[in-house]
């Protein structure tokens, strides 16, 4: 019984999930806007293919600065490790994000409005 229970219970959150997905990407469709959290904005950099990444040895820690140009957007991605300490991404003409650990009190998580980008 516990077992049948724990499957209707994942299946409906399952569903909940998906519908607050199509919602939210069907808001997003209509006001042009999408929002993104610093993290995900983060591994998207981290994970993409054309992402250009230099290792450094600094102060007896390591650090990764990516760089990542794509759709008129800059983006600089600055890491110790799994630790995020400086993420901004720009276009020509704006700053779209710009987060820096030792001074934002954003969360990680927060979703911050990220403009479409053509």
């Amino acid at each position: 019984m516990s077992s049948y229970l724990d499957t209707m219970i994942t299946k409906v959150r399952n569903t909940i999930a998906h519908a607050t997905d199509s919602v939210r990407k069907g808001f997003f469709s209509l006001t042009g806007e999408a929002s993104v959290s610093v993290n995900q904005l983060a591994e998207f950099i981290k994970e993409h293919k054309e992402t250009k990444t230099e290792c450094k040895y600094l102060l007896g820690n390591y650090y990764y600065f990516s760089h990542l140009q794509e759709n008129g957007v800059r983006y600089y991605l600055e890491t110790n490790g799994h630790y995020i300490l400086q993420l901004d991404a720009n276009t020509k003409d704006q700053v779209l994000i710009a987060y820096r650990s030792y001074k934002d009190k954003l969360s990680l998580d927060t979703p911050i409005k990220f403009p479409k980008m053509n």
